[in-house]
């Protein structure tokens, strides 16, 4: 079975390079984006399966990656897919809020992409099934 991840953010320059960088990764997997929380829900409940993985954007306008984050936490068919919170915040105090929330893991969007696709791959290998 090939893996799927559903990118969610708000910025296109941000889509880009992530998935440039799990494009670089020992993975092999299928990516889809999507730039709002709303259009992340159309997706996740329109009947298809859900994605392995999703990679989640923190600070949006709209729906917040928190926001998205609770009310996917709190929907009985969706509840069970690993997130992970992708955000140029490095605050702690974000970090603690997102896995209080329900979020598996969090990574810095750093400006050195060896780092930030070194740093994805092992997020990668950790939580998407075998």
């Amino acid at each position: 079975m090939k893996h799927s991840i559903l990118i969610v953010d708000d910025d296109s320059d941000d889509i880009e390079l992530t998935t440039l960088a799990i494009e670089q990764c020992s993975v092999d997997v299928d990516v889809q984006s999507v730039t709002t929380g709303t259009a992340a829900f159309e997706l996740l409940r329109n009947g298809h399966t859900p994605p392995s993985l999703i990679l989640l954007d923190l600070k949006m306008p709209g729906m917040s990656g928190l926001d998205f984050l609770r009310e996917l936490r709190a929907d009985e068919h969706l509840k069970n897919i690993p997130v992970i919170i992708v955000t140029s915040s490095n605050l702690e105090s974000d970090r603690q809020e997102v896995l209080k929330t329900g979020a598996n893991d969090f990574l810095h969007k750093t400006f050195k992409m060896t780092q930030f696709c070194n740093e994805l791959e092992m997020l990668l290998e950790r939580w998407l099934p075998n």
